[in-house]
């Protein structure tokens, strides 16, 4: 092996691992896995339980035959095509990692300025090498969208141009940073583009299997669940809302120069207020989503969910009587929001299937 060959192989191991010291430290991918897995699982579960109630459940008179042959009489089960599913969390797993090498782009200067000891600003990997790893990625997804459906690319691309407007901070920068809160509740607004790819591609994996199992039309009927993913929508986005609040909420001395925050906006007491407004405002959609679903849903996730409501806002009020480091509101906000996702369906769904 020559001198060049060496030279290269070398290169590409570094490169490898400035990649893994940039993943390690700005997108953590065990946390990161964990919490989209949660938050894919969860709008596949529900939106599968309102295809079940909204669409498989009342055709029962016309196709109770074929239904009760195919479905072995468990009207309330989702099927999890994992073939399919896995590349539908891989697409959603690789957005969430394009809005991080986006930011890296938008907030370059200013994290240069501010916050030098970021992986980026010191030099370990370049903006250039996230740009080319950010375009490998766009097109594992477009062929992973295959796999399912390839109409799910038209829905892909709404998320990958709200991503683009967002990156150019809608062309209004100087009049966006100087409001943070809009700036958040703009932003956020990606989302329910990202919950829209869940929703679809959740359509188009369970209606492949309908079509082969219960020769029902989905197309027919899908508009009959169109109201009960109102709630879901609405959670992604407020969920978007209290990651941002519950990550920006600190403690005196451990805010930065230059990092606007919503301790620094509305003080620490009426960011945490805020924080367990939202909590309540979730809960209360979760609950307006199962009710779409089943009775025991509604119920073991109603109470579930409450003493977790509860919880939560126990640790806002301790944050606040005991000057608690700020980390307490960033996990607290972090689990709300995994249980919030998993009780809108997911969690019922899991512990009563154990049950039967």
């Amino acid at each position: 092996m020559n001198q060049s060959n060496i030279n290269s192989k070398k290169s590409i191991i570094q490169n490898i691992k400035n990649f893994k010291i940039y993943l390690n430290e700005r997108f953590p991918l065990g946390k990161n896995s964990f919490f989209v897995l949660i938050f894919t699982l969860s709008g596949y579960i529900f939106t599968g339980l309102l295809y079940n109630s909204k669409i498989i459940k009342p055709t029962l008179s016309k196709e109770v035959n074929r239904v009760l042959l195919f479905w072995d009489k468990e009207i309330d089960k989702v099927p999890i095509i994992w073939y399919k599913f896995l590349p539908l969390f891989i697409i959603i797993f690789m957005f969430f990692f394009q809005l991080r090498i986006t930011d890296e782009f938008k907030d370059y200067e200013e994290d240069l300025k501010y916050r030098p000891y970021r992986p980026v600003q010191r030099g370990v990997i370049s903006l250039k090498a996230l740009g080319k790893i950010g375009i490998a990625t766009i097109i594992i997804q477009i062929i992973l969208a295959h796999v399912i459906n390839p109409k799910l690319i038209y829905f892909m691309l709404l998320v990958w141009f709200y991503m683009f407007l967002m990156t150019k901070e809608f062309f209004i920068k100087n009049w966006l940073t100087e409001r943070i809160l809009i700036y958040a509740l703009s932003h956020v607004v990606i989302m329910i583009f990202i919950t829209l790819v869940i929703v679809k591609g959740t359509g188009y994996i369970l209606e492949s299997h309908f079509l082969e199992t219960l020769y029902l039309s989905v197309e027919k009927y899908g508009k009959n669940i169109f109201i009960g993913l109102i709630p879901l929508f609405a959670l992604n986005y407020l969920n978007g809302i209290v990651l941002e609040i519950g990550r920006k909420t600190r403690r005196a001395d451990e805010e930065e120069h230059g990092v606007q925050t919503y301790s620094k906006l509305w003080g620490k007491k009426k960011a945490a207020v805020i924080l367990s407004l939202l909590f309540a405002v979730e809960y209360f959609l979760v609950i307006l989503g199962l009710s779409y679903t089943y009775e025991k849903y509604f119920l073991f996730s109603g109470l579930v969910l409450l003493i977790i409501l509860i919880i939560s806002i126990y640790f806002m009020i301790k944050f606040l009587k005991k000057d608690l480091s700020g980390k307490i509101v960033e996990s607290v906000s972090g689990l709300w929001i995994v249980f919030s996702s998993m009780g809108l369906g997911l969690l019922p769904y899991f512990v009563f299937s154990l049950i039967k």
